[in-house]
């Protein structure tokens, strides 16, 4: 994820505008996070799904793909045995 700062993403909005095609663009204000500009499609798709429930069956095939990738933190070990196999 790039990071910038509103001068520089109105100086080069161009340049950003094309990056956020490929990544989120994270404009800051004051040093803080403010916005995030993302394309349209991926617009699109999170909008797809939002307040969406779905029973775990029903999770769209990219959706389950992502939740894959997903690093598991090391303190959720200490939940393994709630889990039955």
């Amino acid at each position: 994820m790039t990071r910038v700062t509103s001068g520089q993403f109105t100086r080069e909005f161009g340049r950003y505008r094309v990056m956020a095609h490929r990544e989120p663009v994270v404009v800051t204000n004051h040093g803080r996070d403010d916005v995030v500009v993302i394309g349209a499609e991926d617009y699109a798709r999170l909008r797809r799904y939002e307040q969406r429930a779905f029973h775990v069956t029903q999770l769209p095939q990219d959706v389950v793909n992502e939740l894959g990738t997903v690093p598991v933190p090391e303190v959720a070990a200490e939940f393994d045995n709630e889990c039955q196999s």
